[in-house]
């Protein structure tokens, strides 16, 4: 059971800490897969999830959206809808932290003896390697991916 704890336990880079967050019920009741990032003191979530290959088994691991002050309001809109406007705007420096942040906890999650869901393989199916930032994972972000 001890490994099972460094599934949720914060993990400390230069950048700041980061750590998976698990699973939330949105207001949707939709489940969301999240994260924490704590850089200069605050923190804030999102949501990751897989995104799977052409072959519907393989898959990376997407970073959907990225922001929110609050768990809570992670898929949330400021009018009760999803999407990233929910989120803060942050500069070009702040963000490249964050993806750091992210890659480097993906990274040392598929080393974790219990994975977070979004790292979980199958005998079929196996994580490519790579973290995806799509276009608007941030407010103002634009598009890039990360290999682990």
């Amino acid at each position: 059971m001890s490994g099972y704890h460094d599934t949720f336990e914060w993990q400390q880079f230069p950048e700041g800490r980061v750590r998976f967050s698990g699973g939330i019920r949105g207001w949707d009741e939709r489940r969301y897969e999240t994260f924490a990032v704590e850089i200069d003191g605050d923190v804030l979530y999102g949501e990751i999830d897989n995104l799977f290959l052409p072959n519907h088994n393989d898959f990376n691991v997407q970073v959907v959206t990225f922001g929110y002050g609050m768990i809570e309001a992670v898929g949330l809109l400021n009018d009760g809808s999803p999407g990233p406007q929910a989120q803060g705007t942050f500069p070009p420096a702040y963000l490249r932290r964050v993806q750091s942040l992210i890659a480097q906890l993906i990274r040392a999650g598929t080393h974790f003896r219990n994975k977070p869901g979004v790292l979980v393989e199958s005998p079929c199916g196996h994580f490519q390697g790579k973290v995806i930032f799509p276009t608007g994972w941030a407010v103002g972000a634009s598009a890039s991916e990360v290999t682990v």
